[in-house]
């Protein structure tokens, strides 16, 4: 018989909730989370009704969340990844398992790596290979780090998809960003494109004059989803863009394209879209659109 590992996610939003609740469908009853808006009056009621609808315990601070545990994972922003795995190292114990699948750069990754470590415990990078939903825990992410094997052979049962990159550092996380300069990169050109031409009403006409050159792709499409995306969650995603930059720039090639798309997903993130719809998801391009003419 199978024993669930303990499992403690360090960050509940989007991706921590989406993979608790699928390992919790999966068979792993015993999930712990800690967030850091749960400092924040004004967060810590959705916060306890979420994690009451996804039966995950919530910890009242980043010891109680890793004590005892076999498997932390963080799930935070980019920009705080450092930050929270600086706060939880002091309580790690050797023998446990610090999976990070924040999107950051390899340089950010290693700095982690190295707080996490030193404590004896064993660091995993992740980078998570597709939207989290709907596929949850078994949306697929590569790994790299000589413990990789150990935690696929533990998560294979509860439908995680995870694939061994080899034991060197950095695989993981290069990949993924080097693939955000396509997609992110994509979601900053729709954006630009279809914002300017509707100065001139001629957002659609554009994008059927694309559709009718490279038919494959679904480009209304596409449009509303990225937009969308910017919409939600544009301000993570421009940081992401930023880790990117980052990235290359370590690697001394200049960031034009990733600094220019963190720039515009940032735009769109900062027009409040989603206060203009009344907390509304925007269910296309063209509301979108029209609700910036508003403004």
């Amino acid at each position: 018989m199978i024993i669930p590992p303990k499992l403690t996610f360090l960050g509940f939003g989007e991706a921590g909730t989406a993979l608790a609740s699928g390992l919790i469908d999966a068979g792993i009853d015993d999930i712990v989370a800690y967030d850091i808006l749960q400092n924040n009056f004004d967060n810590v009621i959705e916060l306890e009704a979420k994690a009451r609808d996804v039966k995950v315990h919530l910890a009242s601070n980043y010891k109680n969340a890793v004590i005892g545990r076999e498997i932390i994972i963080s799930t935070v922003t980019c920009t705080e990844a450092v930050t929270v795995a600086r706060a939880v190292s002091p309580h790690l114990r050797a023998g446990q398992i610090y999976l990070d699948v924040n999107s950051v750069s390899p340089e950010t990754k290693a700095e982690i790596g190295s707080l996490v470590m030193r404590s004896g415990a064993f660091f995993i990078e992740a980078s998570i290979m597709s939207p989290i939903y709907p596929k949850r825990q078994a949306a697929p992410m590569i790994l790299s780090g000589p413990n990789a094997p150990d935690i696929i052979k533990r998560m294979a049962p509860y439908g995680m998809i995870l694939e061994d990159m080899g034991p060197e550092f950095g695989k993981a996380s290069a990949t993924k960003m080097f693939r955000s300069i396509i997609f992110k990169g994509l979601e900053a050109l729709l954006q630009e494109c279809v914002v300017a031409a509707d100065h001139y009403g001629v957002a659609e006409k554009v994008l059927d004059s694309i559709t009718h050159s490279y038919p494959e792709i679904g480009w209304d499409k596409l449009a509303s989803y990225f937009m969308e995306r910017t919409v939600t969650h544009g301000t993570r995603r421009a940081q992401e863009m930023e880790e990117v930059a980052k990235t290359l720039r370590a690697l001394k090639i200049e960031p034009f394209m990733a600094e220019g798309a963190a720039k515009r997903i940032a735009w769109l993130a900062d027009q409040k879209i989603k206060e203009a719809l009344d907390g509304k998801t925007p269910k296309n391009y063209r509301e979108i659109l029209n609700a910036l003419r508003l403004q």
